[in-house]
């Protein structure tokens, strides 16, 4: 695989991606065996000028509630006289399908906000869904930008059917606000609302804490264990109030669990990483994501030197012979690190992840091909014999639905060398 020109590259995806109707977010569960869509336009900020953020909440037998926010400078904001106020005109459709995704019910709502388009707020909703305990539904939520024109489509799995599942829990701040980020930090304090479903009285709150190694090289004859394992560091029995609510603070960084089941381990789980997590602004978290570029002795260099900033500046100047080049390189590899830790964040940081390593090392990919068990990336032409192709399967990992191993190879050998080559003689890969 030849290096490729980064501006020619994204251009190549705008028009591949501008194809992609259906988008299937990280995160979301889907029913579809297989896709022939290439939907590697989740992996490209940008590209879909709508991101919603949301939650589903099975408040009690009946009822199933999906919370969303949008930010309010994803939408446009229009006028049709002079004389009138900027206005966004949201549509937000729902499909309700049983687990044969035979269509149940379906309606639009249509939100409208006043503002204009430099405006940093949120737009909240919520879509009240008829649902029973005993069923699993099919969930296709379409948010339509109506003066841009523009829409997204989520398909999420509605998991009614068992009452430990984390769909069964709603966290909120001390304020009544919903978190609709799990990236929490320390000295947050949740208030989880459980469904009037689980009779439960009582819950664990248990604690990882998780330091794993970043990801090996994708040559590497180590494999990672597919069914992650982790025994918690602690525990603490936490009881409902009245109001079905429980209270707790997130007292340390690592992993939280709250469960209802030992037996099910199933629950809403919350991060605390770094601080500002998903993004990167401290030197000492800038450091550790250049382990991938680095030698061993760099690396010690970088960690160990007095003054951080300054040591992190002359190895970034050093390899791009230039402050403006230096620039454009930790401007884009660190934009890198923190969309993989938005995309691919699962009991650890994004980009210590299998897909974070490519990710970052590589860039976003040509095409991305989805399911429920694994993904496929291909960098180039599809049925290019210079193209790469990783593959990832998806792990059973009761702490995130978000953790996916790398199909490791010799055949990468050569193409992560030059690829760590490229970046360390001053150019982006």
């Amino acid at each position: 695989m030849k290096t490729r020109n980064k501006d020619k590259r994204i251009v190549q995806q705008l028009v591949a991606f501008c194809t992609v109707v259906i988008v299937f977010l990280t995160g979301c569960s889907s029913t579809e065996n297989a896709t022939n869509r290439n939907v590697a336009g989740i992996y490209l900020p940008g590209i879909n000028l709508l991101e919603p953020d949301y939650k589903v909440f099975h408040e009690n037998d009946t009822l199933t509630k999906f919370y969303f926010r949008i930010k309010s400078e994803d939408l446009l904001y229009t006028k049709r006289r002079s004389d009138t106020t900027f206005t966004a005109n949201l549509h937000v459709k729902y499909e309700l399908m049983d687990d044969l995704e035979q269509l149940i019910d379906s309606a639009t709502v249509y939100f409208n906000d006043f503002g204009q388009n430099n405006e940093k707020k949120y737009l909240e909703g919520v879509v009240n869904l008829k649902t029973k305990t005993t069923e699993n539904y099919n969930l296709l939520m379409s948010f339509y930008d109506a003066n841009r024109d523009n829409y997204l489509k989520k398909k999420i799995l509605l998991n009614r059917a068992n009452v430990h599942h984390a769909q069964n829990f709603l966290a909120k701040d001390t304020l009544g606000n919903i978190i609709y980020k799990n990236y929490l930090s320390v000295n947050d304090k949740v208030v989880l609302q459980r469904s009037t479903n689980n009779y439960t009285k009582e819950g664990s709150l248990k604690y990882f804490h998780i330091k794993h190694p970043i990801a090996k090289p994708p040559f590497s004859e180590a494999e990672k264990d597919e069914n992650i394992v982790l025994t918690p560091d602690s525990a603490v029995t936490l009881v409902f109030d009245s109001l079905n609510n429980v209270e707790f603070t997130i007292n340390a960084h690592g992993l939280f669990l709250f469960q209802t089941s030992d037996v099910i381990k199933e629950g809403p789980t919350f991060f605390c990483f770094q601080n500002n997590f998903p993004e990167i602004k401290d030197v000492e978290n800038m450091i550790e994501p250049m382990r991938y570029i680095t030698t061993k002795e760099e690396y010690t260099n970088l960690m160990e030197a007095e003054n951080k900033k300054l040591a992190m500046d002359e190895f970034w100047l050093e390899i791009a012979g230039g402050t403006e080049r230096a620039r454009t390189l930790i401007k884009e590899y660190f934009n890198r690190v923190e969309n993989a830790n938005h995309y691919f964040t699962s009991y650890l940081e994004g980009w210590k992840t299998d897909r974070g390593l490519i990710y970052l090392i590589y860039g976003p990919p040509n095409v991305v091909y989805k399911n429920k068990d694994y993904e496929n990336w291909i960098y180039g032409e599809e049925n290019n014999i210079m193209s790469m192709n990783f593959v990832f399967y998806k792990s059973k990992n009761y702490l995130t639905n978000n953790d996916y191993v790398l199909s490791r190879s010799a055949i990468y050998k050569n193409t992560w060398y030059r690829a760590v080559d490229t970046w360390r003689s001053g150019r982006i890969f």
